[in-house]
């Protein structure tokens, strides 16, 4: 199984059986890569929806930050999920899906248009995460051993014109997500037996950049996402016995950096991502709404102490992957 930058499939009983119904390979997410988060005001918010019943696809939508004008964006055949919005805010990349063939990274424009495929390989890429120049980290079984992070620059014509591997470990490496200097990236790896949060620079894994793991227990750490000032990371953990959402610095865990659980509810709370002015944090949840369903919604709270968590997607449908749009 991958970890998305947000969440990880299957922590949801619901989304479970979605993807069991897919039929999908190992792909990451529902839980959300992962946006790259500058410094700046706040725009929308990007997620996953099942919610147009003119299609059984999951498919990419837009919201305002407060819930309203809930948009459907994407259009290309097969299911579409992890949305990532560019540095400027004008492009958002996401993962194609066609069962039983393969996954591609997509990209569009943050209205809808100008859908473009920019990886047309065999197998399975998905979990983009801009870089702030523009270049954009990506998961993928292209090495045919397992996953790992893979870093793709693209040319005016919005195709590849390099293609560089990140890492090249046995053990299943995903989820990378840039930090807003473009200098590090934060991903999920299960190299040490279980799923972690590590850190590494933004350049191949080797002897001169040995990716360090941040945390540190025997459950499940993954789907970390950047503060806008590079400083924390938030990421899902099961370590109290269900998935929460915790913050802590970008350093390894320990007496001095212990992670804080932001969102302290006994449903599964997980897929994080921070707002471009660092106050808030949007994340999946099937803690019961005002219609007391119990589906996944996108859910808000307050960075610094988990407060007033607020419903965003109030349905009776599958509403997850949020990802918010950086304005700088």
């Amino acid at each position: 199984m991958m970890i998305k930058h947000g969440h990880l499939r299957g922590t949801t009983t619901l989304l479970a059986a979605l993807l069991t119904v897919l039929l999908l390979a190992p792909v990451a997410s529902a839980e959300g890569v992962g946006t790259t988060s500058l410094p700046g005001s706040n725009g929308a918010i990007a997620f996953v929806s099942a919610q147009d019943t003119s299609t059984t696809r999951m498919q990419v939508f837009r919201m305002n930050s407060d819930g309203f004008g809930q948009t459907r964006l994407s259009d290309a055949q097969g299911h579409n999920w992890d949305p990532t919005w560019s540095p400027d805010g004008k492009k958002i990349a996401f993962t194609n899906v066609v069962p039983n063939v393969g996954a591609d990274i997509y990209q569009m424009d943050a209205d809808g248009s100008d859908e473009q495929n920019l990886s047309r390989a065999e197998g399975y890429d998905s979990l983009p995460s801009y870089s702030p120049n523009g270049k954009i980290a990506f998961t993928s079984n292209l090495g045919g051993n397992g996953f790992d992070l893979y870093m793709m620059s693209l040319g005016t014509n919005g195709q590849i014109t390099e293609q560089v591997r990140l890492t090249a470990h046995v053990a299943d490496d995903s989820g990378a997500v840039v930090s807003p200097d473009g200098k590090r990236i934060a991903f999920t790896s299960k190299r040490d037996g279980d799923y972690d949060v590590y850190l590494m620079r933004a350049a191949p894994e080797g002897p001169k950049n040995i990716p360090v793991k941040l945390t540190k227990n025997a459950v499940n750490d993954y789907g970390p996402d950047w503060s806008p000032d590079g400083t924390q990371l938030v990421f899902n953990s099961n370590r109290s016995g269900n998935f929460e959402v915790y913050r802590m610095k970008a350093a390894p865990e320990g007496k001095t950096n212990r992670p804080v659980n932001l969102s302290k509810n006994p449903a599964d709370d997980t897929a994080p991502t921070w707002s471009p002015d660092g106050k808030k944090i949007a994340f999946n949840s099937d803690r019961p709404g005002s219609d007391a369903t119990t589906d996944l919604d996108i859910w808000r709270m307050r960075a610094t102490d988990g407060a007033n968590p607020t419903n965003l997607t109030d349905n009776a449908v599958l509403d997850f992957d949020p990802e918010w749009q950086p304005l700088p």
